[in-house]
């Protein structure tokens, strides 16, 4: 009987090892992106990687940038990925936070969305940052 204790312990071991391994793996799989659209702008999906980087606003008066992912939890079987998304014109600076998580089994997912100026406005545009959830 003891025997048999120690070997479904050694094989919950080795499963929670597995579940480790993979979550590792599948957070960094995180696919990124960013949509801009705006009445003086064509709407664009663009995918972007792990690291910082700027948005294209076209001709608007805006500035927007991403910063890198950052990873918490990532080798357990819950974790997050999370980026900020900001934008400044002239002394004015926004930001919003996106973030992707693996919690009881499931993906969750928060876009970062900006509307950048006065809605209507020819220079009104707004910005999303967002994750899709790693292939299965």
């Amino acid at each position: 009987m003891r025997l048999f204790l120690l070997s479904i312990c050694a094989l919950g071991l080795l499963a929670s090892s597995a579940l480790a391994q993979s979550s590792r793996v599948r957070a960094r799989e995180i696919a990124w992106h960013t949509f801009v659209g705006g009445l003086a702008t064509s709407s664009a999906r663009s995918a972007i990687g792990d690291e910082p980087g700027r948005i294209d606003l076209g001709e608007s008066a805006w500035s927007c940038g991403f910063a890198r992912t950052r990873f918490a939890g990532v080798g357990t079987s819950e974790w997050s990925v999370q980026r900020v998304l900001a934008c400044r014109r002239g002394e004015a600076t926004v930001s919003s936070t996106a973030w992707c998580r693996l919690h009881r089994g499931h993906f969750e997912e928060h876009a970062a969305t900006l509307s950048l100026g006065t809605t209507g406005d020819a220079e009104h545009v707004t910005v999303t940052l967002s994750c899709d959830p790693p292939r299965r």
